[in-house]
């Protein structure tokens, strides 16, 4: 098998460990109860757990949110909504899930099924907030470079279902299976943790919008500086009634990625599943640990190195890009067409910022080739158009929404 098959079996074998079957154990094991049970299934995996869960629990009430143009076989209630930024389908869904918490009583039980995403898809403002002001700091904060667990403590502090508040609306005993796309699976970072105690607060959201400056600070102050929208204190009662489990992580991602590299004959590192910063930073450190290797490591095999986390870019580009392509045209920019160093690097969810494409294979001749079709790696690394350069070179990876999200996969291949 060539490295290039390699290294499309890897990312696909982290992606499948993250299925949304791995919920089957965990439904089926549920205990009867006297009352009602109602699901909620909300994220990027959405669309393939609430089939699943409609199989094993039948006889539940079900609420399923889902991305725009995603698809699903359910008989229960769907709304679909926009990633990354919000709309009035998130709106909607975030208001159907307080409704159907509120009509719980003591005896019934939520099932919630919560993956990445789940923050835009389940959105709704606080009361008196316009809807287009949360919008307005939604975009900007996604335009700054902030890390998923700053955007995650911002959003929480102006939401209607966020940092437990969802839980705070309900009297029923909560049972959460969670995806985790979050550096360290932090839970209560996991679409901001609308079932969970939120441990930020009002002025740790303010140090993220002055810290990323976001001008928004004076018209957020009428709910930012008042303590009766703050999210539910973790010691609030209604977090004694809630049950959590994360079913599907990075790090088991990574393991299962592990095993194929190492059945194809390689010796394969995990660097870690909970990498952070700057995509360009992060590439180009990669980028500097690959190259010592291939000059002075004194490999007498293939060796791999993998990673998983969240980097981030802020947007001074005209192109279209995302994290993870930003990432693999760093990389390849930093290599500079060394021989014997190849990469994958892509979203699990088969969706690398806003764009229908997961992210990008890259070899030694990937430059070579940019160069025969007129394009430039710098150039589009100014423009921050990854998309666009990979896409004309035939070297995107595409596997369309993949029903998982368990963040960024790095896969880099140095041969002796």
């Amino acid at each position: 098998m060539s490295v290039k098959d390699l290294l499309h079996q890897g990312f696909m074998a982290a992606v499948d460990a993250a299925k949304a079957e791995c919920l089957i154990p965990h439904l089926r094991a549920l205990p009867t109860i006297a009352g009602r049970t109602a699901v909620l299934v909300v994220g990027k995996a959405a669309s393939a757990q609430a089939p699943i869960a409609e199989a094993c629990l039948p006889d539940a009430e079900g609420l399923c949110v889902i991305p725009n143009g995603h698809q699903v076989r359910t008989g229960w209630r769907v709304i679909r909504a926009s990633h990354p930024v919000p709309d009035a389908g998130s709106q909607e869904a975030a208001e159907a899930a307080i409704d159907l918490a509120e009509r719980l009583g003591p005896s019934d039980r939520l099932v919630c099924l919560i993956s990445g995403g789940g923050s835009a898809l389940m959105s709704a403002p606080l009361p008196g907030m316009p809807f287009d002001l949360k919008l307005q700091v939604h975009r900007a904060l996604l335009a700054s470079g902030a890390s998923i667990s700053e955007l995650n403590t911002v959003r929480k502090q102006l939401s209607l279902v966020k940092g437990g508040r969802l839980a705070q609306a309900t009297k029923a005993q909560i049972v959460n299976f969670l995806v985790s796309d979050i550096p360290g699976d932090h839970v209560e970072f996991i679409a901001s943790g609308p079932t969970v105690p939120a441990h930020t607060n009002q002025a740790d959201a303010i140090a993220v919008l002055e810290r990323h400056q976001i001008d928004l600070r004076e018209r957020l102050k009428p709910w930012l500086d008042d303590l009766r929208y703050a999210t539910p204190s973790p010691s609030d009662p209604c977090f004694a009634r809630v049950q959590t489990t994360i079913v599907a992580a990075p790090s088991q991602s990574l393991l299962a990625a592990q095993a194929v590299f190492q059945a194809g004959g390689m010796d394969c590192w995990i660097l870690g599943d909970a990498i952070e910063g700057d995509s360009e930073t992060v590439a180009r450190v990669m980028a500097e640990t690959a190259l010592w290797q291939r000059r002075h490591g004194r490999l007498s095999r293939p060796l791999c190195l993998l990673s998983g986390g969240e980097t981030t870019v802020k947007v001074t580009g005209d192109g279209v890009g995302g994290p993870n392509a930003h990432f693999a045209l760093t990389l390849l920019h930093a290599l500079n067409g060394e021989p014997g160093i190849s990469a994958i690097v892509c979203d699990t969810d088969g969706v690398d910022g806003a764009a229908e494409i997961a992210g990008a294979y890259v070899d030694s001749g990937t430059l070579s080739r940019a160069e025969q079709a007129g394009l430039s790696c710098k150039e589009a690394l100014l423009r921050q158009d990854a998309h666009g350069f990979f896409r004309a070179l035939g070297q995107s990876v595409i596997p369309g929404p993949t029903g998982t999200n368990v963040n960024d996969f790095r896969a880099i291949v140095i041969e002796p």
